[in-house]
């Protein structure tokens, strides 16, 4: 009952702190439907500009063949000016521009190779994207040519065709979706993070710059009794905020503009359970990390570095995960972070999670926390000493 009247009391100073509930608010109420808003965006434009056919073009006089080529399959053709160079750079333009030679035509009827070039600019995202679409284009048009060529001298194109390749995506009408999913654990760790940050370096750092510790701590309290009762605020802040942000994903999806990839955002009651069953106690872990972290400061710019770098630390460990190619090895299971973040990846994928792969990254986070409780509780009691 002692322990609860502190982290009551310890919550409520935290949420009068400004900058803990700006955080709070905006993260379990908007950043969801933000970084949803956001990604959704990108993919769709990829997904439009991989399909927009449309080509820029200096020179195309100098390749009526082409041209005929371009208008045949439905490419739109525009001008790209003499300019085309400045423009890619300023991000005028968000297509590759393609130049051709003017001895193109002469070239191909001496049988000769011309060369034409694709210009992009690697700061310009679209330009590179639209590249891809542009040079299989090109290759098609190479192709006929061929063709064209060999059927004049009687010989069939088949010939140039040792073997047939198809090709067969077993996620190809979830790409987009797939890589919008493996953000989704990225961004709701890192705001779970940031949630209990301010409200750790208030309840620790905080009452010892404002002098309030050591005259709370000559109360006949156990140091133990106000170490838990700290965390269990800080937790509470976390929590929440994991518990918002997680069921705001049902309002987000209807953010989604590409049909496809809302389609694969239908998520259930039980997924989302699942969820909060892997975020929660790494929220809490997380929780106790801080206050550890923060209770060795003496102020609260001090602290707001430190703990600052949990947060540098929690995106390396993830890398660690995107970088890993193939099944995921055992120990994964037992790095807090990466653990909830390769589980979570599997429930949105819904793929088969067993209950060990749950309960292992609870119980480490269970045991962490423990140990954290424990030093937050000798540092307390360091302080009348």
């Amino acid at each position: 009952m002692l322990i609860l009247t502190i982290a009551t009391k310890e919550l409520i100073d935290a949420l009068r702190d400004k900058r803990t509930l700006l955080v709070v608010l905006l993260s379990s109420l908007l950043g969801m439907p933000l970084i949803m808003l956001m990604l959704s965006e990108m993919i769709d434009q990829v997904e439009t500009q991989t399909e927009k056919q449309v080509v820029r073009v200096v020179g195309m006089a100098y390749a009526p063949q082409l041209e005929n080529y371009f208008l045949r399959h439905g490419v739109e053709i525009k001008n790209a000016g003499a300019d085309y160079e400045k423009q890619l750079q300023n991000k005028e333009i968000s297509e590759p521009v393609l130049v051709i030679p003017a001895d193109f035509q002469e070239k191909m009827d001496q049988g000769q190779r011309p060369e034409i070039v694709i210009v992009s600019d690697s700061s310009n995202k679209n330009t590179k994207t639209a590249a891809y679409p542009l040079k299989a284009l090109l290759g098609g048009y190479m192709q006929e040519q061929v063709g064209l060529n060999l059927a004049m001298r009687g010989i069939s194109s088949d010939v140039l065709r040792v073997i047939s390749v198809a090709e067969h995506d077993l996620n190809q009408a979830t790409s987009y979706g797939a890589e919008l999913k493996a953000m989704l654990p990225f961004t709701l760790i890192m705001t779970m993070l940031s949630a209990g940050m301010y409200a750790a370096i208030d309840t620790a750092a905080g009452e010892r710059e404002r002098g309030s510790l050591e005259p709370l701590m000559m109360k006949p309290v156990s140091s133990w009794s106000f170490a838990v009762g700290k965390w269990l605020a800080v937790a509470m802040v976390s929590m929440s905020v994991v518990v918002f942000s997680v069921l705001s994903l049902f309002p987000s999806r209807l953010l989604i503009r590409n049909e496809t990839v809302r389609l694969m955002f239908q998520f259930n009651v039980t997924e989302l359970l699942q969820v909060l069953l892997v975020l929660l106690p790494l929220a809490a872990c997380a929780a106790a990390l801080q206050i550890a972290i923060a209770i060795n400061s003496k102020s609260h710019k001090e602290a707001q570095a430190r703990t600052s770098l949990l947060l540098l630390m929690a995106p390396l460990v993830l890398l660690i995960g995107m970088v890993k190619q193939g099944a995921d090895p055992i120990w994964f299971n037992w790095v807090p972070i990466l653990a909830q973040n390769q589980l979570i990846v599997k429930l949105f994928n819904s793929e088969a999670v067993s209950f060990t792969e749950i309960i292992v990254p609870v119980l480490i986070c269970l045991i962490i926390s423990i140990v954290v409780l424990h030093y937050i509780s000798y540092k307390l009691r360091r302080v009348l000493a």
